[in-house]
């Protein structure tokens, strides 16, 4: 038998080799011995228990800002241009009923002038036709007097005739008398007739010289233009000495009291946030009520902000659902409003609400009893459960609302059911866990 000789330095190579073999066999074989040992006592897991809260269900939507009232105000009358605001230029402020633009108004100034003359020229022919109306009828009233006389002494003097004490020459003069004033009143009586004509006519031509007078004096103001709302300047086109024609583009300016924003909800979570509506939406009701009545019972609020600034938070108003998904992105649009955003304004902190901003606009309805899972607890569409025999369990988060940092559901479903809050690895439903509350639950 040949002996090992240990000490021999031949041999130590040798030696070093079956050290390393023994240490890596020792490393592989600890885990398995680890892992059966974790499988027998189950892995260790934190969990919570799942209570109701109040939640408000809200979703969150994204859309361009708009203003609620645009004016593209045109030229109303032709003329030179011949006032200008000094400060009329894209982006200024100006309050409302600010002179802006003046036209060259001497035209139209011209025309109320002869149009006054004519309007009192009228109207004293107008009196003047009444007047004589007036005098006609007491011609009338004294013709027929003196009718009455004539005729009364025709039939005296006939009785006369007729006893043979006056001569024929005298019945002859009392009858032409009677016929004369006969004549007389009927003359008047005609002329009187014409006169509603006459003074409908002349009250016609006051209308119409009174209309032309209208007309110069709207030429007049036409050619002032001011600003119907506090408001800012988005284009200017015209410029002091330019000559424009009636329907010549002048300036655009928005409203700044409110701006809209139109803001796209995907169909699923407006479909799923919809359910918590006070009445669900539908045509009868919206066609009976009015969108404006039917949204103010549904005590639905809209938190409005920049798009990348949460910080500023601006309080809405929903104001009316679009009329159609978008073709393109399959989103449903929500209009917001929101007032008086120039308010509060705080340079470099607080700014408004500009025509062209990105927002992004939450909608949210009654507080309500959920179960509220946490977003970061939700792995792969799939949250953790530890079931009454400490088995892990997986349950689809798919249909449940989701929110910005949580998905909630009915308390029923879920009401003291034990969520997982430990990282696990590897994730086997149905391995058994070595179960420890939170510390914020114990």
């Amino acid at each position: 038998m040949i002996g090992w000789n240990f000490q021999a330095k031949r041999n130590l190579p040798i030696l070093l080799v079956l050290a390393v073999l023994m240490v890596v066999l020792i490393i592989k074989l600890l885990p398995s011995l680890a892992h059966e040992a974790v499988s027998q006592q189950g892995f260790p897991a934190s969990y919570q228990v799942l209570k109701p809260e109040m939640i408000q269900p809200s979703i969150v939507g994204f859309g361009d800002i708009e203003a609620n009232v645009q004016l593209k105000s045109i030229a109303e009358v032709a003329g030179k241009v011949v006032y200008v605001h000094p400060a009329l230029k894209k982006g200024e402020l100006f309050s409302k009923n600010t002179l802006l633009l003046k036209l060259d108004d001497s035209d139209a100034r011209l025309r109320q002038a002869q149009a006054q003359a004519a309007v009192a020229s009228a109207k004293l022919a107008l009196a003047a036709k009444q007047i004589e109306l007036k005098n006609t009828q007491l011609d009338i009233e004294l013709s027929q007097h003196k009718l009455a006389i004539a005729e009364s002494e025709f039939a005296r003097i006939e009785r006369l005739f007729q006893q043979s004490t006056v001569a024929t020459a005298q019945l002859d003069n009392a009858q032409q008398a009677l016929l004369i004033n006969k004549q007389e009143l009927q003359q008047l009586e005609n002329k009187k007739s014409l006169f509603p004509l006459e003074i409908s006519a002349l009250e016609a031509s006051i209308k119409q010289v009174e209309a032309d007078l209208t007309q110069s004096e709207l030429a007049i103001a036409r050619a002032e233009v001011r600003l119907p709302f506090t408001g800012r300047i988005q284009q200017v086109h015209v410029e002091q000495g330019q000559f424009v024609t009636q329907g010549t583009p002048l300036f655009v300016a928005s409203d700044i009291a409110k701006v809209l924003i139109n803001a796209q909800f995907s169909y699923q979570a407006f479909h799923e946030f919809s359910g918590f509506f006070a009445t669900p939406p539908n045509v009868a009701t919206l066609s009976s009520q009015g969108m404006q009545s039917y949204l103010s019972e549904q005590i639905l609020s809209a938190d409005v902000s920049l798009l990348g600034n949460d910080g500023q938070i601006w309080q809405g108003r929903i104001e009316r659902f679009s009329d159609a998904l978008d073709p393109r992105s399959q989103t449903i649009g929500v209009v917001v409003s929101v007032a008086n955003s120039y308010q509060h304004i705080e340079p470099g902190e607080r700014l408004p609400l500009l025509t062209g901003m990105r927002a992004k606009v939450r909608l949210s309805a009654k507080a309500q009893e959920f179960i509220a899972i946490p977003r970061h607890l939700v792995r792969n569409g799939f949250a953790l459960f530890a079931d009454e025999n400490n088995h892990l369990l997986k349950l689809a988060v798919g249909n449940a609302l989701k929110q910005e940092h949580a998905y909630l559901f009915k308390v029923t479903a879920m009401n003291q059911q034990r969520l997982i809050t430990t990282d696990l690895f590897p994730i086997v439903e149905g391995m058994l866990l070595q179960l420890e509350q939170s510390p914020t639950q114990s």
